[in-house]
């Protein structure tokens, strides 16, 4: 819904989406999935008395979890990925308590000083008022004063240029070549569409539009338009984000290679933009050193390029001012982070703000995230968990070897070609063995000497610029890593061939070193299995074990494999939840996922009943979860994970060890004919 820093690398394939609120419990209105209906809708009813594992495993096996805990006034969702991050949380925010009250005098420079400093800037709310917009507002007059569309996108390419901010037109990151994993390419991004298209073209969620257009008034109002002005901008900047949304891709589109790598030479960027000056745009952007150029939506480029044209000037001009203001509105004055707070408080279902404080915490973590992170490390971290996880790895590989040796689909070509990839993931478990430039770059200036949030945000936006920029011509670095070690998650990244397990993620419920093999299996184990199984998603399987974007398939093979992918989207979408239909097509590469996790799983728990129970048990327990009814629909919109119920109970419907372990009948909600149960790897 919103992008701040453009320059931040994407990750390919999470295990989770984290929600950025304080997380205080949740209370669960208690649902089961029902029987299906003869149409094979699986729908949900509200009655939850006398609930059994054979109609609803998951309800079962969580339903005294989440009797337990109760949603705060200010919390989105509850899950164990929100449980834990909060417990790290809790820890970051104890030590910024200790260094803000400290008086000690630590080395410029230091994490210490940073995090201190950094605190100072945030908390002062009376500096940030003073500071207002500040460092922006020279940046911001230049596209207020453009008299062209030449001037208009010079504004905006210096603004991107010296800190990544985007709202139309010269938003781009620096990766790995999809093409050529061993090179930097630059990627040039799409326009901001602010709610999404998801939102605006969904009829039945206008009234959320509603609510984002009513800030988007107030926004302009705090910036200093009259009423009338305002609200005669949001319809036209209405008007200009309906037309842009309309050639826009889908979400799940952007995760498809085969859409999104598009190679441009200049020249040829030059025949898509024929309203400006593209040479005089890179330059300003900073990236015309390069060869080529990736367009990740081509048709949503056509559209801007007609859109960039002088009788449109004005609505441009209000367009890209209201993204600016969005995009910092957390981080400069009280006025606006208060409207910003309160639109995402309507929007996600949310009575009340997180505290002040927790806030203020929050965005002290965000801005220095590999400071905290070598903290953590150097405080929390067991090293004696790696070694345990890496012995689980490789078993989990030797499972998904067999398994695929197995398939009578497959041709020997493709087979040897998979097992190769699997051969050489590449696998990074806790932290970085170097900590990122990019965190000794990133230097705070406190109030005393003239810093703000502000500036220090856009030193922090300018240090990922310089850092990414730094990077192209110039070989790609493998052991980057695109999450810090205090994160609760887990990826995998194709570019690489890899998976990368942050530390955090390696304690209970989904990792205890007490616990037996079992249940880790069924909780780090199905983690693991997971991003491994990632390399062979509808996405994934397009990249080589170079990482390379590159049809390895034989032709027959990958027909195969397509077909088993569309039963696979058409067995989600029999699912619905809060009376929508899960989006399969969306949720396909984390549904494939799921379902190769579970199989390897029960490949190495073969035939130990008591152990496959335990897994499962242990499987369903790490997805509690709750969320309100807005959020349950912003993700249904935008998540590629399926809910987590659905993630439970569909893939266990799904598995045939499953049914070897419990007694599920035909007329039982949890089952599923045997013909009927998906899955790539069978």
């Amino acid at each position: 819904m919103k992008k701040r820093c453009v320059m931040r690398r994407l990750i390919a394939s999470g295990v989770a989406v984290i929600l950025a609120f304080s997380i205080t419990g949740c209370s669960l209105t208690a649902k089961r999935l029902s029987n299906a209906l003869d149409d094979g809708t699986i729908y949900i009813t509200e009655d939850v008395e006398n609930v059994r594992y054979q109609d609803d495993f998951y309800e079962y096996i969580n339903e005294e979890l989440l009797d337990e805990v109760e949603l705060g006034a200010s919390d989105a969702q509850w899950s164990w990925f929100g449980e834990l991050d909060a417990v790290v949380a809790y820890d970051m925010k104890q030590m910024i308590r200790e260094l803000s009250k400290s008086k000690e005098e630590y080395p410029k420079g230091s994490s210490e000083q940073k995090i201190r400093d950094m605190y100072e800037c945030i908390s002062n709310m009376e500096n940030r008022n003073e500071t207002g917009l500040g460092p922006l507002q020279p940046y911001l007059d230049m596209i207020r004063g453009a008299e062209s569309i030449d001037e208009y996108v010079e504004a905006l390419a210096d603004l991107s240029g010296q800190f990544g901010f985007s709202s139309i037109v010269g938003g781009y990151y620096i990766d790995q070549d999809k093409a050529d994993s061993s090179r930097n390419a630059v990627y040039l991004m799409y326009a901001d569409t602010l709610i999404g298209k998801e939102y605006l073209e969904n009829p039945q969620l206008q009234s959320y539009v509603d609510v984002y257009y009513e800030y988007m008034v107030d926004m302009l109002v705090e910036f200093g338009m009259s009423e009338e002005e305002a609200v005669k901008v949001q319809g036209q900047i209405d008007v200009l984000l309906r037309d842009i949304c309309a050639s826009t891709l889908s979400t799940e589109q952007y995760y498809a290679p085969s859409v999104t790598y598009n190679v441009f030479t200049k020249e040829e960027l030059q025949e898509l933009y024929t309203n400006i000056n593209i040479d005089e745009m890179l330059s300003r952007l900073r990236i015309d050193v390069a060869d080529t150029y990736v367009v990740i939506d081509v048709e949503q480029a056509k559209k801007i390029n007609t859109l960039l044209v002088e009788e449109n000037l004005q609505v441009l001009k209000d367009f890209s001012t209201f993204v600016m203001l969005n995009d910092v509105a957390e981080y400069s004055t009280e006025g606006y982070a208060k409207l910003y707070d309160n639109m995402t408080n309507m929007l996600y279902g949310l009575s009340e703000s997180a505290s002040d404080e927790d806030t203020w915490m929050y965005l002290t973590q965000d801005l220095l995230p590999w400071d905290f992170g070598k903290i953590y490390v150097d405080r929390y971290f067991n090293q004696e968990s790696k070694q345990q996880v890496e012995a689980m790895i490789e078993e989990i590989i030797d499972a998904y070897k067999e398994i695929i040796a197995e398939q009578d689909w497959m041709s020997d070509t493709t087979k040897a070609k998979a097992i190769k990839k699997l051969e050489t993931i590449r696998v990074k478990i806790g932290y970085p063995d170097e900590w990122p430039d990019s965190m000794e770059m990133m230097q705070v200036t406190p109030i005393s000497e003239g810093g703000s949030l502000l500036s220090n945000l856009l030193v922090n936006m300018q240090v990922s610029i310089e850092d990414s920029l730094d990077d192209i011509g110039e070989e790609a670095n493998r052991d980057e890593w695109g999450m810090t070690p205090q994160m609760i998650n887990a990826y995998y990244n194709p570019n690489n061939n890899e998976i990368v397990f942050p530390a955090a993620i390696l304690q209970s419920p989904f990792y205890d070193v007490e616990a037996d093999y079992a249940q880790n299996l069924g909780g780090i184990g199905f983690v693991i299995a997971h991003e491994i199984s990632h390399a062979f998603d509808s996405n994934g399987a397009e990249f080589d074990e170079n990482g390379n974007y590159n049809i390895w398939w034989t032709e027959e093979d990958y027909q195969r494999y397509q077909e088993f992918a569309q039963e696979i989207v058409e067995y989600y979408e029999c699912y619905k939840v809060i009376g929508e239909p899960v989006n399969g097509t969306l949720t396909l590469s984390e549904n494939i996922a799921d379902l190769g996790a579970m199989a390897c799983i029960t490949r190495i728990l073969e035939g130990d009943t008591a152990a496959l129970s335990d897994a499962f048990i242990q499987f369903a327990y790490i997805w509690a979860s709750e969320e309100t009814v807005e959020y349950q629909l912003y993700l249904l919109g935008y998540d590629t994970h399926a809910p987590n119920k659905v993630r439970v109970n569909a893939v266990l419907s799904a598995c045939d060890a499953f049914y070897e372990v419990y007694d599920i009948a035909e007329t039982d909600g949890m089952y599923v004919p045997p013909e009927n149960r998906v899955g790539i790897w069978k």
